[in-house]
């Protein structure tokens, strides 16, 4: 059993104080200066702090003033639109792991099935790993035409070299146009965005869609604590994130205390000079220093379906794969961050049977791939699933947009994008 919150105004937080007194609730005594109003009710205790936050205790006593609670100050749950996809990504400010960003896809008529626990935006909250494993198991249980769900990896080696906002801008062009294909033709949607300072690129991408669908677009902070596609969009990304740390934490013998902390943490901050030197791919070294981080010109290496040189100028869809680098097959030469761009356009590979075992070659004995998703045989899924759990990888049932094949020959790679017509 979950406690629920919610984030209301001075107004709003009166209506609901009227309210609860009004259904036999007893008014207690603050206690401390954080604390605006307290009601007991139920065998829960409402909370009405000064941040704006309304928290009540666990009970499930009170699910239906809950669902009430929903109905007085969850405007944006009244949908005039057939579809609502909401994004938003955690672990922005964290040393270890991954930032994860999510996209959600809801059909209207589906909000009414979704169980009053997930209608809480406090992801921020600390909680267990198994508190989190909980949320997820429910989450995956709503899966279905008019519920899903896709995210996105952005490793801290990229977080270490590139500015962060322009990654996301990336990464959620990349789930918005999975998403947006996905969606029936003509229907009218509605896309919330958290703004965690969206950049020209993004929101240029987002004029386009608008123009080209039947699309209202918003951008607003602290999204979660008022549209229920961007609530759902960050407590998945939250258990997702969680579920890889937890898999960190027992595969590398960190303590949770560690693994989940900042650097306010001494014992943290002796952790990371001891193992300074030991290339940890999930510790972000970045963190916390002042660096002048890169753009993420690479995305310009791709042009439509082929990958441009540099150096020579030519394109092509195959590459020499030499150390671990992308080489031009043309000149030689290195096109560096080439992964990056087929990350960021697509991400998404098909692992054939008869390339699977030289792919898995470098997916074991290097980080090229990571961030990736991989559509492969279920026969074959046990192998990848190790790096799944560390965060390195994701593993897909289908794919909504494009996605890229390859074939191996020799010490070169051919590449192939194909635009996905029917769920794979």
């Amino acid at each position: 059993m979950y406690g629920r919150s919610w984030k209301l105004d001075i107004n709003e937080s009166e209506k609901i104080k009227s309210y609860l007194i009004k259904m036999g609730g007893v008014e207690e005594s603050i206690k401390n200066s954080y604390e605006l109003w307290r009601i007991k009710l139920g065998g829960s205790t409402f909370i009405y702090y000064t941040s704006g936050k309304l928290y009540s205790t666990p009970s499930a006593k009170v699910i239906n003033i809950w669902d009430e609670i929903d109905k007085l100050v969850s405007k944006s749950y009244d949908l005039n639109k057939d579809y609502v996809l909401g994004f938003d990504e955690v672990g922005k400010g964290e040393v270890f792991g991954p930032i994860i960003t999510c996209g959600v896809l809801i059909r209207k008529d589906v909000i009414s099935q979704i169980p009053s626990e997930l209608k809480t935006p406090d992801t921020k909250k600390s909680h267990g790993f198994e508190y989190w494993t909980r949320i997820l198991k429910v989450l995956e249980d709503l899966i279905s035409d008019g519920f899903y769900y896709i995210i996105d990896i952005i490793q801290p080696r990229e977080i270490d070299r590139f500015n962060i906002n322009q990654l996301l801008d990336l990464s959620y062009m990349k789930l918005i146009k999975q998403l947006i294909t996905a969606l029936p033709y003509r229907k009218e949607v509605r896309i919330v965005i958290d703004d965690y300072g969206v950049g020209e690129g993004l929101q240029r991408f987002l004029e386009i869609i608008k123009g080209e669908n039947n699309v209202e677009t918003i951008i607003v902070t602290e999204s979660e604590d008022k549209f229920l596609e961007a609530k759902l969009a960050s407590l998945i990304a939250k258990s997702y994130r969680e579920s890889i740390l937890k898999n960190l934490q027992e595969r590398y013998e960190i303590p949770e205390s560690l693994i989940k902390g900042n650097m306010s943490n001494k014992a943290l901050e002796s952790f990371l000079k001891n193992y300074s030197k030991e290339d940890l791919w999930f510790i972000r070294r970045s963190f916390g220093k002042r660096i002048k981080k890169e753009k993420p010109s690479f995305y310009n290496l791709i042009s439509e379906d082929n990958f441009r040189c540099f150096f020579c100028g030519k394109e092509s869809s195959k590459v020499i794969l030499k150390d671990y680098r992308f080489l031009c097959s043309f000149c030689g030469k290195e096109i560096k961050d080439l992964e990056l761009a087929m990350k960021y356009h697509s991400g998404i590979i098909k692992l054939e049977k008869e390339s699977f075992y030289s792919f898995f070659e470098i997916i074991k004995n290097s980080y090229l791939f990571d961030g990736f998703s991989f559509l492969v045989d279920n026969s074959l899924r046990k192998l990848l699933t190790p790096y799944e759990d560390i965060g390195r990888i994701l593993i897909l049932k289908r794919a909504f947009s494009k996605f890229l094949t390859l074939k191996i020959e020799g010490d070169s790679i051919a590449f192939s994008f194909f635009r996905n017509i029917y769920n794979v």
